[in-house]
């Protein structure tokens, strides 16, 4: 702007070259100072000097000064793409009606055994993203819309547990703990070890003798939401959580955690077939994805309660019994499950999924979620278990950490609200897994 102020200062002394009144002057002066000037001379000159240019250079720089477009607002705005070949589309999944696709491996549809696995074995401590979309220009708006979906609960079952202690126990005793994978298998002997059982199933229990014990196995029916006949109805799977908060026995890798009182904790976490309604919107490429609400009413059905059989994991002296779980043979399985959407669309607001689909869904979940994780506070970990097995334990213990190498870590295993929060993340990542694919 420097030249056009000495352009302006410079032509006053051009204009006084003819008669004008001496207030012309303090009006060029005032157009070489600021935008308020170059108005005057405008209005002086009448666009019919030179100095007009100046004046009217001074006034448009002003205006497109940084503080004047900070001032400025520039919306932006979504367009739509005209339809046509060569134009790509952004898609969102979403499924109306659920059938497993052929294809068995072993007693499990090919399609969900992949998407059971990553859902297990995420880390507890993050979640999985939900609904993601295909968004070729990296800013999409989606309308509202619902979708039929695994849905997750868990709650805290500790007092539905019952734990005893079996003084001077013997690897006779132990269901949890094998003896002869230990360096000394003598130093367990005639230690103190815990019986658990639950109330709900009187025949299943387990005896554990060391520090850090975790027990995981197949829930029949939820007890925390005996009452709700929603989640009843459209239950898929569900297993029971157990663990020691160690402090619990005098074996001497135990007496590290001995300052800290002894508690057992059961949780139980349970999986059944919902309808989701999500906001979905991706800005300059990341997709930001919201569960609006999530509605379960189910419809009429001609099916009953999903049934599965699973054999109970445990451990023994020089060898181990992972679970296996098959179809109720007694129960049908068979059918249609129904749900009842709020949004209408083309197909109408029913949602269905075939139950021996949803059959097998529950079994590769049950299966893969059943286990024991053992460690005795020192140098021997054991692992009996299924693809979830080592998640839950590090959701309770976090042993994938540093393996309990700091006081902060350890912290975690006396803090009832972190495992629950973590063990809801196990939940949340595998329904949301499952739902996704």
């Amino acid at each position: 702007m420097s030249p056009v102020v000495e352009c302006i200062s410079q032509w006053k002394w051009n204009w006084f070259d003819q008669e004008h009144p001496i207030t012309d002057f303090d009006v060029f002066d005032k157009a070489s100072r600021g935008v308020f000037g170059s108005v005057l001379l405008l209005r002086l000159l009448k666009g019919r000097q030179l100095a007009v240019v100046g004046a009217v250079i001074s006034i448009v720089g002003i205006v497109t000064t940084p503080v004047t477009q900070l001032l400025i607002e520039y919306p932006s705005r979504l367009v739509s793409l005209p339809p046509g070949p060569d134009t790509p589309n952004a898609t969102i999944p979403a499924v109306q009606n659920y059938r497993s696709r052929v294809g068995l491996a072993g007693p499990r549809s090919l399609d969900i055994t992949s998407f059971v696995s990553a859902g297990l074995v995420h880390p507890s401590g993050s979640l999985i993203s939900e609904v993601v979309p295909v968004c070729p220009s990296g800013t999409c708006e989606f309308p509202e819309f619902e979708s039929l979906s695994l849905c997750s609960k868990v709650a805290n079952i500790t007092d539905r547990i019952r734990v005893g202690q079996v003084p001077f126990s013997t690897s006779r005793d132990w269901t949890t703990w094998d003896n002869t994978i230990d360096k000394n298998p003598l130093l367990l002997n005639g230690t103190l070890a815990y019986n658990v059982s639950f109330l709900d199933e009187e025949d299943e229990y387990f005896v554990a003798p060391v520090s850090f014990t975790l027990y995981s196995s197949r829930l029949v029916r939820s007890i925390a939401f005996a009452e709700d006949k929603t989640l009843a109805a459209a239950w898929v799977a569900g297993y029971k959580v157990v663990w020691s908060n160690a402090g619990n026995v005098t074996y001497t890798h135990g007496n590290s955690t001995s300052s800290n009182p002894w508690n057992w904790q059961a949780f139980e976490m349970v999986y059944y077939a919902c309808v989701n309604r999500y906001s979905v919107r991706v800005d300059n490429g990341t997709a930001r994805t919201v569960t609006l609400s999530s509605h379960d009413v189910v419809g009429p059905s001609d099916h009953g309660v999903i049934a599965i059989n699973c054999t109970t994991p445990r451990l023994v002296s020089g060898g181990a019994q992972k679970t296996q779980c098959q179809q109720d043979g007694r129960n049908p399985n068979q059918g249609v499950l129904t749900l009842k959407g709020s949004l209408p669309t083309a197909q109408g607001s029913n949602f269905t999924a075939d139950v021996r689909s949803l059959t097998l869904l529950g079994q590769a979940i049950t299966h893969d979620s059943a286990g024991i994780w053992a460690w005795d506070g020192g140098a021997v970990k054991i692992l009996v278990g299924n693809v979830a097995t080592p998640t839950l334990a590090d959701a309770v213990y976090g042993y994938r950490t540093d393996d309990f190498g700091t006081v902060e870590n350890r912290l975690q295993t006396w803090d009832t609200e972190i495992q629950r929060q973590r063990l809801q993340n196990v939940a949340t990542n595998l329904a949301v897994s499952i739902t996704n694919g």
